[in-house]
């Protein structure tokens, strides 16, 4: 499966400690963007996430899609107003070689889910991940309630109830 991920989706799953689980099993990318939120600017402030991250973009599990200008793409994401990352993970979406896009954004998902634009959240992917049988059902308990803190309360419930 070929997914884009967002800054969000990505920092959670980093702090969830589900990234390279993850990583290893699809084919991650972000935008470059993306990758300044997440990497560059959160480096020179010295976060720790930031270098594992960037490890994992030179160890080849994470790619940095290129971008292309689209006229008809930049009006919608004018017209929508889509954030800084959150527009060039659309830019990215809409050259139309993936499958998903995965974001725990709501106004995000709100938008592309209103585009018929395919998406899962970051517990989501931890639940294609057991059902594809890559984590067992211990291995994907953990990555959830390692997401508790950071996701709404239904979401912790529904994915934490999927797994049992």
């Amino acid at each position: 499966m070929k997914v884009i991920l967002d800054s969000d989706c990505l920092i959670k799953l980093t702090r969830a400690k589900a990234k390279e689980v993850v990583l290893r099993n699809i084919d991650a990318y972000i935008p470059p963007k993306v990758f300044e939120e997440t990497v560059t600017i959160p480096k020179e402030e010295g976060y720790p996430d930031a270098f594992i991250i960037e490890d994992n973009q030179r160890n080849g599990l994470l790619s940095i899609g290129e971008i292309k200008d689209d006229k008809d793409v930049e009006e919608m994401v004018k017209r929508l107003g889509m954030g800084y990352g959150e527009a060039d993970v659309f830019r990215l979406f809409k050259k139309g070689r993936f499958d998903i896009i995965a974001s725990d954004d709501r106004r995000f998902l709100n938008i592309i889910d209103a585009l018929d634009v395919p998406y899962m959240t970051t517990s989501a992917l931890i639940l294609y991940l057991f059902n594809q049988k890559v984590l067992n059902r211990e291995e994907a308990k953990i990555y959830i309630n390692n997401l508790k803190e950071m996701i709404s309360e239904e979401e912790y419930y529904l994915a934490i109830r999927e797994v049992e």
